[in-house]
């Protein structure tokens, strides 16, 4: 007999829950979407937590839902646009910090680094992120059209070697970072979970996450619930930073003279590498070297973390 959502809703539940209330944080990264407003949720079976909400532009899709979920749990609610000065200082701290000119990288890391020093100084002492959500349940729609075996060996591959930069980032201003969903328990359950559990059709639009979606609806609010996945950079709206932040042709073209670069986004960030490390990092022992920027790759990774190429090695 195939597996049901019900034969996992109650461990799921359980086990989510008991993971957010061994180390509760007073604070969370609210984006609206559906995995954050999961472990608000469950936190307010805790303590009431600190919302916040970080975006550029008002017309960030997460300023929306972020906004509908804290008023639907009650929370409080703390929301910051910021500036292109404000993300400036964000990107040059987070190429200090994570050693890292991947513009995709970057771009998603601004209103997180952006949002971190905001909790902080709303004197929150540990914040809950929603990292590993999209890794555990295949909430990225690249996963919708491959063969179960194949999200399978994906899950389980990323749920070994993922990084995250809330943590670090978090770390370099002091903040404690959690993350219930890479809690060892949760990623046990969800490798059980069948991927056909995982993916699913609702009103003829295919969604990643479908066991959550199904066994949180009745705890948040539907349109919430059932939004449609959206990358960090889309969300917060830093996506609109790659039209601000660029080079001219004439550094593009003497910035690529020393490494492969996609774009004139790509270029800038280079620049503000090349100001604080001077150069890429040399392969260390056992390490491959990426065809692009020359640094090191470790062996079976095939994502460059220095410069974002893919494939490498």
């Amino acid at each position: 007999m195939d597996a049901s959502i019900e034969d996992f809703s109650d461990d799921l539940v359980k086990t989510l829950s008991n993971v957010v209330g061994e180390d509760v944080g007073d604070g969370i990264l609210l984006s609206g979407g559906l995995d954050t407003s999961i472990l608000a949720y469950l936190l307010c079976r805790y303590l009431k937590p600190k919302a916040v909400t970080v975006f550029y532009g008002y017309d960030a899709p997460d300023l929306y839902y972020a906004k509908q979920v804290a008023e639907f749990l009650g929370l409080e609610h703390y929301a910051k646009g910021f500036t292109v000065d404000d993300a400036l200082e964000a990107a040059r701290n987070i190429i200090r910090i994570l050693e890292t000119f991947d513009p995709m990288e970057i771009r998603n890391d601004i209103p997180l680094y952006v949002g971190l020093r905001y909790a902080k100084s709303l004197n929150i002492k540990s914040i809950v992120t929603g990292d590993g959500g999209d890794e555990l349940f295949a909430g990225y729609s690249f996963l919708f059209n491959l063969k179960p075996s194949e999200v399978e060996e994906w899950i389980r591959n990323v749920s070994k070697n993922w990084f995250f930069a809330s943590k670090p980032l978090g770390e370099s201003i002091g903040l404690k970072v959690i993350q219930p969903f890479t809690n060892s328990r949760v990623i046990d359950l969800a490798l059980r979970i069948p991927v056909g559990l995982k993916i699913g059709v609702f009103k003829g639009v295919k969604y990643g996450k479908w066991i959550l979606r199904r066994v949180f609806e009745k705890y948040l609010p539907s349109e919430v619930v059932w939004r449609v996945k959206n990358p960090l950079e889309i969300g917060s709206g830093s996506i609109k930073l790659s039209e601000v932040f660029r080079v001219d042709d004439y550094e593009f073209r003497e910035l690529s003279r020393i490494v492969k670069l996609r774009d004139s986004e790509h270029a800038f960030y280079f620049k503000i590498y090349l100001e604080i490390f001077k150069e890429p990092p040399k392969p260390k022992s056992g390490e491959l070297k990426c065809p692009s920027c020359g640094g090191g790759v470790k062996a079976g990774q095939r994502y460059c973390r220095v410069c974002g190429h893919y494939p490498s090695g």
